[in-house]
């Protein structure tokens, strides 16, 4: 548990062995939207925002390790901004109470033998934050109902002020120590990569429109904080683009549904640069999906992952415990 998994080429390792990413999307370790905590406790009703319970978190790690699984892709570990449970719940304010989650998730993980995958903002408007918040805190009046389509959303990736606030954020996250291990999140190498956001994109869905200069600065930011750690481009499919930029170690795509021309295509690109691939959602629900083609079966497309050089694992959508 003290060693950090590393890349060499298309291959993660661990201890000097190959190492797999094989797990779940457990998207609400940090602050959950599905659970109203008894009165008294920290409750956001706007956004049905809470913390979860020590219990369903320790649960879960438990489920992942009795399933064989090796790692956890975690959104709320790394998301938390804009509402009063948050840990940044406005510009540059900390709130310490938010971090006590995700540092019994981390202290859990740890004790389990399980390695988390963390996004660090996410491109919706979700209960937990992303990009949103920071274009609202630094002037521009977005919703992602309503702004989605405007090109001005651009200014998260672009403006000097709005990636300086995110790149404080990042500072305050990973410098910040576990109350339960004593190590900081940049240093605990439980956290064995940081993805520079969920599925990050421009103003049209799926464009894939993320400057590669942004996701190079965040990247060597991120790097500089916690240098042993792997950075996975939070892109929304891979960008042709950033296959060069030297700070990621890892590209990622999602599947809804499941594809394997899709799957294929972009293990091909990643290929080119030989670095590694992650399928970091996919729909897993039957065994194909009506809308993919008649071979994409879910067997077909765990095999591609399983036999492709440089193919490092997948993490479906998602895992419940008991609330």
């Amino acid at each position: 548990r003290d060693k950090p998994v590393t890349r060499d080429g298309s291959t993660l390792l661990l201890d000097g062995k190959p190492w797999k990413a094989v797990g779940a999307n457990v998207y609400w370790l940090g602050l959950d939207e599905n659970v109203t905590p008894p009165k008294g406790e920290p409750y956001y009703a706007p956004l049905k925002a809470s913390y979860p319970t020590k219990g369903r978190i320790t649960e879960v790690m438990a489920v992942i390790q009795a399933m064989g699984g090796t790692m956890i892709r975690a959104h709320t570990l790394g998301v938390s901004t804009g509402n009063p449970l948050s840990v940044m719940p406005t510009l540059g304010v900390v709130n310490e109470q938010a971090f006590d989650s995700i540092d019994w998730a981390v202290y859990q993980a740890r004790q389990y033998g399980i390695r988390l995958l963390v996004p660090l903002t996410d491109n919706f408007d979700y209960y937990h934050g992303g990009k949103y918040n920071f274009l609202r805190w630094n002037g521009f009046n977005f919703t992602q109902t309503k702004d989605s389509s405007n090109p001005q959303v651009q200014q998260f990736y672009t403006n000097a002020t709005i990636v300086a606030s995110f790149k404080d954020y990042i500072h305050k996250l990973l410098t910040h120590v576990n109350r339960y291990t004593n190590i900081s999140y940049a240093d605990d190498p439980t956290i064995f990569a940081y993805e520079t956001g969920n599925e990050l994109c421009g103003p049209v869905w799926g464009d894939l429109n993320v400057p590669a200069s942004w996701v190079q600065e965040v990247g060597s930011y991120v790097k500089s904080l916690a240098p042993k750690k792997l950075l996975v481009d939070g892109t929304y499919g891979v960008n042709r683009t950033h296959l060069a930029i030297p700070e990621v170690d890892i590209f990622s795509d999602h599947y809804y549904p499941i594809s394997l021309s899709k799957l294929k295509g972009d293990l091909n690109l990643v290929a080119s640069v030989n670095k590694t691939y992650f399928a970091g959602e996919y729909d897993w629900v039957g065994q194909s999906s009506s809308t993919a083609a008649n071979d994409d079966s879910l067997a077909s497309w765990y095999r591609t992952i399983e036999q492709t050089s440089g193919a490092i694992g997948s993490a479906f959508w998602s895992l419940f415990g008991h609330n």
